[in-house]
């Protein structure tokens, strides 16, 4: 079987598990389902959240605001890391909205190299900052919360009647048996994280069914909006996008190469997302410098050919004056 092939299959099995409600995996050999939450049962976690917390409050046990209080004064931490801190939240932030508006696959890669590295700084620092709070009641509240969706996520029947544990057995689940549950929980999270559901989208065989809806969730999925899953919402909700490239925003059809393979298709609903910031073919100025751009870059961004400045200067005689400069940028 070909890559492309594979390929597909495994997107056509992610949008399965996403159309059905749940997932399936294996726990000390036997089957053991993963139901996928609606924003309602989402929410009912915040009122978990609120009920731990004042626990943790009532055992003593302190916030994270006190503790960091207490680590400054005692010069175990510092104001310095603390603003190191929010400065690269700031960089990684600013650099992913730059990160939307680039064209050019130079400058793409530069910035994504950056917030890779601003991520490693801060994961360095955040995990150090950890380290010297210590349990507080904030980790109390997120410890139980976690309890909590590893419980409520797993049933033993995909018509989620019966939950794989009781809470008396779920109880008494030693660290590891802990720890592998929570295994099954991260290749879940994983395998549907969003640039999962892009490539879904991309895909032929989905926009095909989704063309057929009339943008309506209940045409697609048979349910009303507060029903859906998070996991349909936010499908439904980049599918609508990417029709609306597709219908508002592209001059050309993708080529059928493209439309074959959700990675190109995804590279080329990018190009249509920047395309408003590409200069047009009718443009008063004659030249427009991208530094980094290779010819075919340029050449897709004005529409037609482009030409360097050694060609252009070889049509003046070998050399560009400064009205040649002005000339060129319409000044």
């Amino acid at each position: 079987m070909s890559d492309l092939y594979e390929k597909i299959s495994f997107y056509k099995g992610l949008y399965k598990e996403i159309a059905v409600g749940f997932s399936e995996d294996e726990y000390l050999g036997k089957p053991i389902f993963i139901k996928h939450f609606t924003e309602l049962e989402n929410g009912d976690l915040d009122k978990y959240r609120r009920k731990f917390s004042q626990e943790a409050t009532d055992k003593g046990l302190e916030s994270k605001e006190e503790k960091l209080t207490f680590l400054i004064r005692n010069q175990l931490w510092s104001n310095e890391k603390e603003k190191e801190i929010q400065n690269l939240e700031r960089q990684i932030s600013d650099t992913e909205m730059l990160l939307k508006n680039l064209i050019i696959k130079k400058q793409i890669n530069d910035a994504k190299s950056k917030i890779k590295n601003y991520t490693k700084q801060l994961s360095e620092l955040e995990n150090e900052k950890l380290s010297m709070l210590g349990f507080c009641a904030e980790s109390y509240t997120d410890k139980k919360i976690n309890e909590l969706v590893i419980y409520l996520s797993f049933y033993s029947d995909k018509e989620f009647k019966n939950r794989f544990f009781s809470e008396e057995e779920f109880d008494l689940l030693s660290d590891r048996e802990l720890d592998n549950l929570v295994l099954i929980l991260t290749r879940f999270y994983q395998k549907f994280a969003h640039d999962k559901i892009k490539r879904i989208c991309a895909c032929s065989f989905f926009m095909s069914l989704f063309n057929l809806c009339e943008n309506s969730p209940l045409n697609f999925f048979g349910k009303h909006v507060k029903d859906l899953t998070i996991l349909q919402v936010n499908l439904f909700s980049q599918a609508k996008y990417f029709k609306s490239l597709m219908e508002n925003q592209a001059q050309t059809n993708p080529p059928s190469d493209v439309v074959s393979d959700p990675d190109k298709m995804i590279e080329w609903y990018e190009s249509v997302e920047n395309s408003a910031s590409m200069p047009t073919a009718g443009s008063q100025s004659s030249g427009v410098g991208y530094t980094g751009a290779t010819r075919e870059e340029l050449e897709k961004m004005v529409g037609g050919k482009a030409v360097t400045l050694n060609e252009l200067a070889a049509k003046k005689g070998g050399k560009l004056t400064k009205q040649d400069f002005i000339e060129m940028h319409g000044l």
